[in-house]
């Protein structure tokens, strides 16, 4: 099998068509930048190198402008003469160019590259499939080798194609040839030969100026770029870490008809006098307009969602008609008791309801009871006061021998909780 067949296929990415040696180069991409020696330009001239033969290779010696990545090769490949069609070459050899003209470590090869006439030729991939990205670390300064290795003879006077130099000289230190040109394989200044620089370009992804970024929950990110610290809120200081800065939260400030963005909680609750919605929040985000909130009784208060503790049915959203689920509970018929009844419906059966969160036993609440166990302050009203008297006790033992513990669960649940409040609400007035 010949050498040709063997080798990997990788397609280059043409950038830009050529008229005779017219052509246009591509535009940078967002922090990308073109590294170049050549000084080709729009419409300008460029010469056919020649000739080569199989195994030697051309290239140019660039410095990275700054810390970053390479990411692509450019080879500007042109024909004398048209109808010579893709030319598949050996090799793009990717060096450490901190020596010249013989160059360092080979950092990365991109095997069988295809080359077009009459365009840029651009290779991003080491793969045919294009699933593998280019991708060499480079410093601010340093210099970087790019040689392409020939399979196919060149014949620059019977218009073959080939690479392309400019015309405005050749700067020393910048060009190189590898090949044997007599006096064994070795590399060489190609300014030797050449009366302008090689046409040999890379793509070099600088990395962005990094600094602390605070967001608007109070959190600090380190090492961030400024295009990445852009959510709402947040705030990008350059160069410095998060060990120098202080990052003092802030959220939307809901005041009587309006909505203040990222207020901090002290200057809200304070000098505004505004409800503060949460760290990180926004006003886009509606969270200044009141809803319905409705609590474990069914009860409905229109509020900031900031404001409802329990369950917020959405912004803009009212109490007429009331929207919340309303509590289950015990229903006496009699000395009969049937659990799981809301109010409404036990009431509407001709029932007296025990109250909310309350079942039916044992003791069955619907037997006879003192007269008044809900009065626990014993004023002869069941008032707030008695509410007091449940809450102080919340967490007793129930049956330990406190009667006052004992008495204020009226739910019978043997636990004194908010169950019971709700009990003590329910007969709320004085005492029969």
């Amino acid at each position: 099998m010949s050498l040709r067949s063997s080798l990997p296929v990788r397609p280059a990415v043409v950038l830009a068509l050529l008229c005779a040696f017219v052509w246009s180069p591509s535009a940078l991409l967002g922090e990308e930048f073109v590294v170049q020696n050549d000084s080709i330009v729009d419409f300008g001239t460029a010469v056919i190198v020649g000739d080569f033969v199989e195994g030697e290779m051309a290239g140019a010696r660039l410095a990275s402008p700054c810390n970053g990545t390479l990411v692509a090769v450019q080879i500007l490949w042109l024909e004398g003469s048209p109808g010579h069609g893709e030319s598949l070459e050996n090799a793009i050899h990717i060096y450490d160019g901190t020596s010249f003209p013989t160059p360092g470590t080979e950092l990365e090869t991109l095997v069988g590259p295809v080359m077009t006439p009459g365009y840029w030729n651009e290779f991003r991939y080491l793969d045919e499939a294009q699933v593998f990205p280019l991708e060499v670390p480079v410093t601010e300064g340093q210099e970087i080798t790019i040689a392409l290795e020939f399979f196919n003879p060149t014949s620059v006077g019977t218009g073959g194609p080939s690479i392309v130099r400019d015309v405005d000289g050749c700067q020393d230190g910048r060009n190189v040839l590898g090949g044997n040109l007599g006096m064994g394989w070795d590399w060489y200044n190609f300014c030797m030969l050449l009366a302008g620089d090689v046409a040999i370009r890379m793509v070099i992804d600088c990395d962005g100026v990094t600094g602390a970024c605070c967001r608007a929950i109070g959190s600090c990110v380190e090492e961030q770029e400024e295009e990445d610290c852009q959510e709402f809120g947040d705030e990008w200081h350059e160069g410095l870490t998060c060990g120098e800065i202080t990052c003092i939260p802030s959220g939307a400030c809901c005041r009587m008809g309006g909505c203040l963005q990222l207020i901090e909680q002290s200057t809200c609750e304070g000098p505004l006098e505004g409800v503060y919605a949460g760290n990180g929040t926004n006003c886009v985000d509606s969270v200044c307009v009141e809803g319905a909130c409705c609590d474990i009784y069914g009860d409905c208060t229109e509020v900031f969602e900031v404001e409802c503790g329990d369950d917020f049915q959405g912004p803009g959203t009212t109490c007429e008609p009331n929207l919340c689920e309303q509590p289950q509970g015990a229903c006496c018929f009699g000395t009969f008791c049937q659990s799981g009844q809301t109010e409404d419906d036990c009431v509407g059966a001709a029932g007296e309801w025990v109250g909310p969160f309350t079942d039916c036993g044992p003791p069955n609440p619907c037997e006879e009871t003192p007269d008044c166990p809900w009065d626990l302050s014993g004023n002869g009203i069941v008032d707030p006061v008695d509410v007091g008297i449940v809450k102080q006790y919340y967490g007793c033992a129930v049956g330990t021998g406190d009667p006052v513990c004992d008495q204020s669960d009226l739910s019978g649940n043997g636990d004194v909780d908010p169950v019971d409040v709700g009990v003590v609400k329910q007969h709320y007035g004085p005492c029969p």
